[in-house]
Formats: structure tokens, C-alpha cells, sequence
């Protein structure tokens, strides 16, 4: 989604590498319902085999959301990746990795279809979110005149000073290494904990978006292009995630919108001695 205008895709891949913590395959799948397929069994060629296919009732299964997925069990279990017996070795097994992650987009690609592909990473930029990205922009370069791509990078935090501090020192630790002409950067403000409203109901609680938007573009190295934006507090969304309370993206699809104000309301460095 870009400026103003809205565009439309016929398929949407949602792509989950968190390794660390994955858990969209509770979310999209709640117990009870069907068993989702891994992107750990992915094999040469078989990619349309790895696609867990999103239905939702509104449109008879003509929905185009997939969503790839890691084994949250086997995470848990410390287990994952062991029968490429490299667990041991974790840049080796990273390299890996991001090659089989960048391998799927490519066979999606070929699909000549427009696509959308969400890319959900683990906290900050490790060495494997920085490789990976940098391979992003190299296939936008080598396919620029097959296919119309476009990357867009987007880091969430809450207002937490914590979360603020280590989004901060990640993308300034990383802006070297990550840095291309005409990246489209945007940071989410997202209030789950609805900091907003409680500063309205408090006078001595003193919390705008904008005020911390700048503050934060302050202490950016370098990020000229960065956007700050504001996700408003979706109490459908918080208590899709409360223990028993747990639902899918069918019953919830309305909160994981970028709304209009996500797409519109946002404070750049163009614009943040004007507001």
C-alpha cells in the first residue's frame, strides 16, 4: 500500500520466519481447526505444497491470503533444523535458510501473478534479516524489467521507552550494511496498550504520538527516508490473542488492517518542522 492510492493483489503470501518465537500458525490455525503445512517440508519444486491457504467465509474461498509457516513445536523443542544437522552451525544454517526463503518468492514470482509478499521477521535486524534484505533489493534490481517490484520495510514497537530504545539502535547500528537509495522505511507506533486513551483519561499522563514520533526521528542516523507511523488500539485485536479467547484471521481480519490513518497520517523528516 503506497500513498494515497490503493492497490490490489491477486494473491497475498504471508511468509513467517520468526524463528525465534513463530506463532502466526495459532493465530491463522487455533486449535481445533485444520493442521497448517510447514515451510520445513519444503522441497525443490513443490512450493504450492507449503501455501496454507486462508479461507474466509465472506468470499467463498475466492480469497487470494496464503500464509507459510514455521513449526512453533518444533521451535520449542529446539529441534528445528537438526535434520540439516546444522544447529550447531547457525550462520551456515542462516545462509541456508535465507536462500530457501528467497528460492519460494522466486517460484511464487514465476507464477506471473501480482503479488503481495509480507516478510514477518524476529525482533531488530540480526545478521540474517540484514542478508536476506539485501537479497530483496538485489532481485528488485535483476527483475526490474520482467516484473514491477517495490520493497518496503516496516519496524513496529509500542510506545514502551524500552521498545523505542532498541528499535532506535537497531536500524542506526545497521544503516551501513542495510542502506540503499530510495528505501521506503516506515516505523509503527502501535498503541496495543492504548497509551492514547488513557492519556485523555488522565491528566497527569502526558503521551502523543507525534511528540514521540519526532523524538525518535531525532535520534535517527541517517534515515532521511524513515516514516513514523500511528496504528490505533483495535480491542478486537487484543483479545484475539487472550488465552481462550483465541481467534483466527477469519473472525478478526478487520483488525489487521492498515487503516487509513496508517496509510495517510504518518511524520517525516520533510515534514516534522512543520508540524
Amino acid at each position: 500500500m503506497k500513498g494515497e492510492e490503493e492497490v490490489y493483489y491477486d494473491n497475498v503470501f504471508f511468509v513467517d520466519i520468526d524463528r525465534l518465537g513463530t506463532s502466526m500458525s495459532y493465530y491463522l490455525f487455533p486449535e481445533g481447526n485444520k493442521q497448517p503445512v510447514y515451510f520445513e517440508t519444503y522441497k525443490k519444486k513443490e512450493a504450492a505444497h507449503i501455501c496454507n491457504k486462508i479461507e474466509f467465509r465472506e468470499d467463498n474461498g475466492q480469497s487470494g491470503l496464503y500464509a507459510v509457516l514455521l513449526n512453533p513445536v518444533a521451535n520449542r523443542r529446539q529441534d528445528y533444523s537438526v535434520h540439516r544437522r546444522m544447529q550447531q552451525h547457525g550462520r551456515i544454517y542462516d545462509t541456508m535458510f535465507s536462500e530457501d526463503i528467497l528460492k519460494f518468492i522466486k517460484e511464487c514470482m514465476e507464477m506471473g501473478k501480482n503479488s503481495l509478499f509480507v516478510i514477518d521477521c524476529s525482533p531488530g535486524l540480526s545478521e540474517m534479516e540484514c542478508q536476506l534484505l539485501g537479497k530483496f533489493y538485489g532481485l528488485k534490481e535483476d527483475y526490474r524489467e520482467k516484473y514491477d517490484l517495490s520493497v518496503e520495510e516496516v519496524y513496529v514497537t509500542t510506545f514502551e521507552d524500552g521498545q523505542i530504545q532498541k528499535t532506535i539502535e537497531c536500524l542506526n547500528e545497521n544503516r551501513d550494511l542495510v542502506y540503499r537509495e530510495n528505501r521506503e522505511v516506515s516505523i509503527v507506533l502501535n498503541d496495543m496498550q492504548n497509551c492514547i486513551g488513557a492519556a485523555k483519561e488522565d491528566s497527569g499522563f502526558h503521551v502523543e504520538w507525534e511528540m514521540v514520533a519526532r523524538g525518535l526521528l531525532k535520534r535517527l542516523k541517517n534515515q532521511d527516508s524513515v516514516k513514523i507511523r500511528y496504528r490505533q488500539y483495535q480491542v478486537k485485536q487484543m483479545k484475539a490473542g487472550i488465552v481462550g479467547n483465541v481467534q483466527n484471521l477469519d473472525n478478526t481480519a478487520d483488525a489487521y488492517m492498515l487503516l487509513k490513518e496508517y496509510r495517510e497520517d504518518y511524520i517525516s523528516k520533510d515534514r516534522m518542522e512543520q508540524k
